[in-house]
């Protein structure tokens, strides 16, 4: 589904061209029309400002719900399993059958049109009417776009034709080699570090407007906290195992002090000040997704306007069919796998395991005294939701005998079990981020998308300063504080050792363990797994074999019979760390070289 703003701004700023173009034919002859359409559009400050807009409208390119037909990036890895599409990419994925031809392309090319506007507005700004300080601020936001959109391409493709502020004509092959990835690192750091020198430190723009969720220091300071993280990770911070002659996916060698920079980094964000977890209301986890804009964790956010069917979207795609929308009564995006079911540990904080857990097993009580981010993360069998005009009933998501009864709500298997006609195929269904208040009424209530928070940044801050410091009481702050926010109990045994279940003394490799799990269930569905095992160099391990589900089958007496199910197998190649370049890029620009170990299959 497409951001209703980025139509109604492309309708706008096309709108001039059409009429222009109906009464003056014979002036296309007498120069460009590209050219005469720039300088009417940055001539006007209010156009020019609508370029800027249309610009932050697409931020969620890469972690975007319609991104694939519906089928998430979830589905590549070990979180989820998509509903349909088999020829969707995430699954040609997930088959370890990705090559240069069946590539999708959106990131590639969605990546030099949006360049090629910040570098238009950059070679046009000197005649925007506007004072110098807004117009530097104006920059400060471009180039903050043109940082984020290159930090996607490098986590998809390594390496990638810099072309600086150079304007491509539309069609023009940008026939320019790939640069390393050391050089497209600096370059997106320096980008980040001229926008973070000139823009506000608080965004005090209020109400549902575009300009609420623009960027500020502590955005541009977390963008570089990921940057920095990813350059430090082992697929990145090393020589690829000898497969990287180019260094284009890789630096070529390994340097600790990396892992120190993306500690820095992190820690710039934390040491502003200006950010804490989410704790107004109880569930706290829950509750920090519905919130709408004006919450301390937030750091980027995704404008969803009101009144568009985007503010809709999750809750159409990931709710079981019984809590409908008026857009649709079948879910149609990605389900959760078992694996992340159980990466979640007890309330009590400890892995289910642990033999001190108190984990009952499969069966009746499996999901019982859970840490409180699975039940806000999840859809499982007998979790309770809202359901129209009955209130908060239990999610019915078994096989097996469905009870007689004329209460709708009581025989919502009938919809929503496993196997039933556009249902699970895993026994669960996503719940984060999803709202109530929407369900069966149609409303469209504004709401952000998160891009950005700041749990990420005590994660990212953790994981780095282990890796370069080790175990430190910096790390068990920062951990527990994650733990505590998502309630899980603070002290069990009253001893005041291991609290919120953050084991005391750990070595480094039961730290890296520990947070490496942390971010998995903290992040969940948060475009963040499907690359960390990618750059901490685990997806031939956790990408590579079985993924699974629960089936659960109720008999005619009421009782449950429970059993894990193969949902599919997974294949990861070596050459998947990264994406294949698109055959139709690599055909355009015979100056690109393809990824290691990628051959076209037409």
């Amino acid at each position: 589904m497409k951001n209703i703003l980025l139509n109604k701004l492309m309708l706008l700023f096309a709108l001039p061209v059409v009429l222009f173009m109906a009464c003056n034919d014979e002036f296309l002859d007498q120069g460009s029309l590209s050219d005469i359409y720039e300088k009417d559009v940055y001539a006007d400050s209010l156009k020019t400002l609508g370029v800027i807009n249309n610009l932050y409208g697409g931020l969620n390119l890469s972690f975007n719900p319609s991104r694939f037909g519906n089928q998430c990036l979830e589905a590549a890895c070990d979180e989820a399993e998509p509903s349909t599409d088999e020829a969707k990419f995430p699954v040609i994925i997930a088959k370890g059958a990705a090559n240069p031809s069946n590539a999708d392309k959106g990131i590639w090319t969605s990546y030099y049109r949006n360049v090629r506007q910040v570098n238009i507005f950059l070679a046009n700004k000197d005649i925007i009417p506007v004072t110098s300080q807004t117009l530097e601020l104006w920059e400060a936001h471009a180039r903050f776009l043109k940082a984020w959109y290159s930090f996607i391409m490098l986590k998809h493709y390594g390496g990638f034709p810099l072309i600086g502020d150079k304007v491509y004509a539309e069609d023009e092959a940008i026939d320019v080699p790939r640069n390393t990835y050391a050089e497209c690192v600096k370059y997106i750091q320096d980008e980040l570090d001229w926008a973070t020198s000139r823009l506000p430190l608080n965004n005090s723009v209020t109400g549902e407007t575009a300009d609420r969720f623009k960027a500020t220091k502590g955005t541009t300071l977390a963008v570089k906290s990921r940057l920095l993280l990813y350059a430090a990770s082992p697929l990145a911070n090393g020589d690829y195992d000898g497969n990287d002659p180019d260094h284009y996916v890789s630096f070529g060698n390994s340097d600790k002090k990396r892992w120190e920079d993306a500690y820095l980094a992190a820690k710039a964000v934390i040491d502003l000040g200006l950010y804490s977890l989410y704790q107004g209301s109880s569930p706290f986890f829950y509750n920090l997704f519905q919130q709408n804009g004006d919450c301390s964790e937030h750091i980027l956010n995704q404008w969803i306007p009101q009144n568009t069917n985007n503010n809709m979207y999750y809750e159409t795609l990931a709710n079981p069919p019984s809590r409908w929308t008026r857009y649709q009564s079948t879910s149609s995006s990605c389900f959760p796998l078992q694996e992340l079911v159980d990466a979640f540990p007890m309330k009590n904080g400890l892995s289910i395991d642990d033999p001190t857990s108190d984990y009952p097993g499969i069966g009746d009580n499996m999901y019982n005294n859970r840490d409180p981010r699975l039940t806000a993360s999840i859809h499982y069998n007998g979790a309770l939701r809202y359901y129209i005009g009955s209130g908060d009933k239990p999610v019915r998501i078994y096989t097996g005998a469905i009870p007689a009864s004329s209460v709708a709500e009581e025989t919502s298997a009938s919809r929503d079990g496993i196997y039933q006609a556009g249902a699970t195929k895993t026994g669960y269904y996503r719940y984060k981020g999803l709202r109530n208040d929407v369900i069966g009424s149609g409303a469209e209530l504004y709401r952000p998308q998160i891009l950005i928070r700041y749990a990420e940044i005590l994660l990212n801050a953790a994981e780095a300063a282990n890796e370069y410091y080790g175990p430190t009481d910096e790390i068990y702050t920062w951990l527990r504080a994650v733990r505590q926010r998502a309630e899980i109990t603070r002290d069990e045994d009253g001893d005041e050792k291991n609290l919120y279940g953050v084991k005391d003394n750990m070595t480094y490799e039961e730290m890296k363990i520990f947070i490496r799990n942390e971010r998995r269930i903290e992040l969940a569905f948060e475009e963040h797994r499907f690359w960390d095992v990618r750059r901490w160099k685990i997806a031939p391990i956790v990408s590579n074999g079985e993924v699974h589900g629960m089936e659960i089958t109720r008999a005619v007496d009421g009782s449950f019979s429970y059993r894990v199910i193969t949902i599919r197998k997974h294949v990861f190649n070596p050459e998947m760390y990264y994406w294949p370049i698109p055959m139709s890029e690599m055909t355009k620009s015979p100056a690109l070289k393809q990824n290691q170990g990628y051959v076209s299959k037409e």
